[in-house]
């Protein structure tokens, strides 16, 4: 009689582990593709808040020397706001850099809505001052004799 012995070893079978590694393999590229995504978005977050953080300290610079000077007369006040630039340029002085997306005198109607002070007629010189960093996001402020 010819029988064949087979003793049973513990351990694992070559095409257990070659699934085990495959799945292995899919697992972590779906892992990969995910937390690469999420780890590549989370320095915008970040970069949005210091040009936030920029932004408001050149408001501030210029909100400072605005109540520093205090411009009386129409001169003063001419020239404080050709301080700040005109609309469409990019600024690096004083209070800091900058692009200027508007920088003109506005007025409001009766019903409280925004109007160009195209005379300079108003009865108070409102200026209206809108700055933003590279990254496009505006701040806006009403600086106000």
């Amino acid at each position: 009689m010819n029988r064949l012995n087979i003793k049973s070893e513990p351990g694992f079978t070559l095409v257990e582990v070659i699934i085990t590694l495959l799945v292995a393999v899919i697992l972590g590229a779906v892992m990969l593709q995910y937390l690469g995504s999420a780890v590549s978005q989370s320095s915008t977050p970040m970069k949005r808040l210091q040009a936030g953080a920029a932004l408001q300290a050149v408001a501030d610079n210029i909100i400072g020397a605005f109540r520093q000077t205090a411009p009386a007369n129409s001169a003063a006040w001419n020239d404080f706001q050709a301080g700040i630039g005109t609309a469409g340029t990019d600024q690096n002085n004083a209070y800091g850099e900058y692009q200027v997306r508007y920088n003109d005198f506005i007025q409001f109607d009766a019903a409280g809505n925004e109007i160009p002070d195209v005379y300079g007629t108003a009865p108070e010189d409102i200026l209206k001052v809108v700055i933003a960093e590279a990254s496009g996001d505006p701040l806006t402020f009403l600086l106000i004799r």
